[in-house]
């Protein structure tokens, strides 16, 4: 049986990579939310706006402790959008993603508040199937965040400039098509989740430099290693 931290832990991580679908779904950026509350704080009071940067760290599970307003403000911009009103927009833009976005529903098409938020931040709500991850992304969430502190690790270990250990990893990985580079880039330096089907060949290259550079950095076998 899990222990209630390491089951907190999981359930942070997916309500940050569900709240991340959900986003995209809406064409939004991380700082929509904060956009539209700017341009209608009739609708949307200030106080109650979802942050930019509080967004991203949510997505990001490094949010350990949120204040029972992050639920709020949550459950004010999904009360919103479940209104045929939303408020007059001037950036086209703006307007534009604000009224094609869904809000989250249950499947009684009662819109979510903010105790169904928090519900979900604790792992006792699914949101809907369409936007709820997958295992395999929630593992590869878990692997790239253990690759990037691999990677910090062995560069502090080597004195190397990270865009050169960055390098000399991706030399290792042999010829890729210039998306899985750039999502190993962007992983090693911004810990954004690698996609699946990319996740082996960066443990691979990663291993193999680390290796090189501070061998006892490694995992022992079958420790932390993902088939």
């Amino acid at each position: 049986m899990q222990s209630l931290p390491h089951t907190l832990d999981a359930a942070r991580v997916q309500f940050g990579k569900f709240l991340r679908n959900w986003r995209k779904s809406n064409d939004w950026s991380v700082t929509t939310a904060q956009d539209w509350a700017k341009a209608c704080p009739a609708l949307i009071p200030w106080a109650l706006r979802v942050a930019g940067g509080q967004w991203g760290n949510l997505e990001n599970g490094k949010v350990m402790q949120p204040q029972p307003s992050t639920f709020i403000q949550l459950g004010v911009l999904n009360e919103c959008l479940a209104q045929k009103e939303r408020g007059t927009i001037r950036d086209k833009l703006l307007r534009e993603r604000v009224q094609q976005a869904r809000p989250v529903l249950h499947g009684d098409g009662r819109p979510w508040g903010a105790e169904d938020w928090f519900a979900c931040y604790i792992g006792k709500l699914e949101g809907p199937a369409d936007l709820w991850p997958r295992q395999e992304e929630i593992d590869a969430e878990a692997e790239t965040k253990r690759l990037r502190s691999l990677f910090d690790a062995a560069v502090e270990r080597s004195g190397l400039r990270p865009v050169s250990a960055a390098m000399q990893v991706l030399r290792l990985a042999g010829d890729l098509p210039m998306e899985q580079v750039v999502a190993i880039e962007n992983a090693l330096f911004a810990g954004e989740r690698l996609p699946t089907s990319t996740v082996a060949t960066a443990r691979m290259a990663l291993h193999s430099w680390v290796a090189e550079v501070a061998a006892d950095l490694l995992p022992a076998a079958g420790d932390g290693e993902q088939s």
